[in-house]
Order: structure tokens, then sequence, then C-alpha cells
């Protein structure tokens, strides 16, 4: 029996498609760091900071870390040091869209040690990044922008995933690989 390439491809398609999600979301085991966002600014580097991460794994605690950083990245640039800032358990019973999917929240207003901030004389302005992990996997993260993108996908798919395929997170310049922490700041 002879088959057509365009029936076979007309079934493959979808097939690949139904794969490519299921990996994705296979690879959520952490999710999303929403707070605080890309170049977030604060009025002082002793304020409490939100903090703010989503999960579909309550099973295991996530944990905030931080590092000193400066307007372009990571400080120093050649191996920062990430000192734990507290691990909080995901809260249940989660959140459900309405899909059934659930996800989790962790969250928590902290004053980071002074060690995570790294002052720059030529502009007075404190630089520190935080990222949050789970069992070993490091959270995507996003500016202000990608917030909205977050919300507006969400909420067209009506899924705590509608922002996966829509380049919501942010990456690395010229890339689609995610940056996973966050740089922000203190005016003083």
């Amino acid at each position: 029996m002879k088959v057509s390439s365009d029936k076979i491809n007309s079934q493959l398609i979808p097939a690949i498609k139904l794969i490519s999600i299921f990996v994705v979301l296979l690879s959520l085991s952490g999710c999303l760091l929403t707070s605080p966002y890309w170049n977030q600014e604060f009025s002082s580097h002793t304020a409490q900071i939100p903090l703010q991460a989503w999960t579909t794994d309550s099973s295991e605690d996530i944990t905030f870390e931080c590092s000193p950083a400066y307007h372009g990245g990571l400080y120093p640039s050649w191996g920062p040091v990430w000192s734990e800032v507290i691990s909080i358990t995901p809260e249940l019973p989660g959140a459900l869209d309405p899909a059934g999917s659930r996800i989790y929240s962790a969250a928590h207003k902290n004053t980071l040690p002074s060690n995570c901030w790294r002052h720059d004389p030529a502009n007075d302005i404190w630089y520190a990044a935080i990222r949050a992990v789970q069992d070993g996997d490091v959270y995507s993260t996003f500016d202000k922008v990608g917030l909205e993108c977050l919300g507006r996908e969400n909420g067209k798919a009506a899924s705590w995933f509608g922002w996966l395929t829509k380049s919501c997170t942010k990456t690395y310049s010229n890339s689609s690989n995610d940056i996973p922490f966050v740089i922000f700041r203190a005016t003083s």
C-alpha cells in the first residue's frame, strides 16, 4: 500500500508539535522568577526586596540566591559567588487554570545581605542579581515587557503555559537561551 507524503506530513507535523510541547512542559520542574524583574529599581539597597517564583513542583523548596552585579552583568564576570537568601516551600494547594493545570507560588520580602550588592561610584547606584533554584533547575526570568507578555499570553490561552512559545523570557543577546538570573538596582 502506497501512502502519499502529504498524508504522512499532515500526520507527522501535529505529532512533532505535541512532542515539542510535552518536552518543554517536562523541563518545567522549576518555572518562573517574576519578582524582582530585570532592571527593576528600588529606593534603597537596605530595603526589603519582594521575591516571587512559580513552580509546577510543590515537593521541593525554592531557593533564592543573590550575587553582586553591575549594570552589564554579574560581578565579577569570571566567577560570581551566589549566596543563599532564603528557601521557601511552595504554597499549597496551588492555583488551577481552566485546563486543570496547577502552579504553586513561593514568595517572601527579604533584605539582601550586603555581600549581594555592588556599589558603582561612577553613577552612585547599587546593583544586585538574584536567581531562583529548585532541585538544581534555575528559573526563567523576565523584564517588565516580558512580564506583560507572560500575563497577556497566559490570559489568551487560559493556561499557565500560554507564554511558553511566545518569547516572553529574558534571553541573552542574539540567542534564544534564557538568562537564569535578574539584575536590578537601588538608588541609595
